[in-house]
C-alpha cells in the first residue's frame, strides 16, 4: 500500500472531514452556503484538497439533469460531497467544474492567526466547532 499525501490549509478558517479530521476548503473560498445536498444544507466551492472522485454518473438534482462524481476524502475514504462535471442546463453552467460540501460531513476549523514576531510561541491549539454527539478520539 503506497502513501497518502495529506495536505494542510493555512488560512484562518478551513472545513475539514468530520471523520478523519483532514482539511478539504478554505472557509473564505465558499462561493454560496444555500446549497441543498444529499443529506442537507451544502457548500458550493470552487477548491477542495485531500479529495478523490468516484466515477462520473448522470443525477437528476432540484436544479435539473447533471453529470456528477462523489467526492471521498482521500484519507479515509468518506463520501463529502460531490463535484459537479457537466450541467444540461445552460443556466446551470456556472457551476461546473466545482465541489458540493455536505455540512453533515464537514466540521470548521478556526486556527490560530501567525504571529508577527518570533518573540512569542504559540501553542499550536486550534479550536474547533465540532458537534457533541462525535466521540473524542481520546475516549476508549
Amino acid at each position: 500500500m503506497g502513501y497518502i499525501i495529506k495536505e494542510f490549509i493555512d488560512a484562518p478558517s478551513v472545513y475539514a472531514c468530520l471523520e478523519c479530521g483532514s482539511h478539504l476548503a478554505r472557509r473564505d473560498d465558499v462561493i454560496s452556503r444555500t446549497f441543498q445536498g444529499r443529506l442537507g444544507r451544502a457548500y458550493l466551492t470552487e477548491t477542495v484538497v485531500n479529495q478523490q472522485l468516484g466515477k462520473k454518473e448522470d443525477r437528476l438534482l432540484m436544479t435539473g439533469l447533471h453529470t456528477v462524481c462523489d467526492l471521498h476524502c482521500r484519507v479515509c475514504n468518506a463520501i463529502i460531497g460531490w463535484r459537479y462535471v457537466r450541467a444540461h442546463d445552460r443556466s446551470q453552467q456556472y457551476k461546473e467544474g466545482r465541489y458540493i460540501l455536505e455540512q453533515s460531513r464537514i466540521y470548521s476549523i478556526d486556527q490560530p492567526a501567525k504571529q508577527e514576531s518570533d518573540d512569542h510561541v504559540s501553542s499550536g491549539a486550534a479550536s474547533c466547532e465540532v458537534p457533541a454527539d462525535m466521540p473524542s478520539p481520546l475516549q476508549t
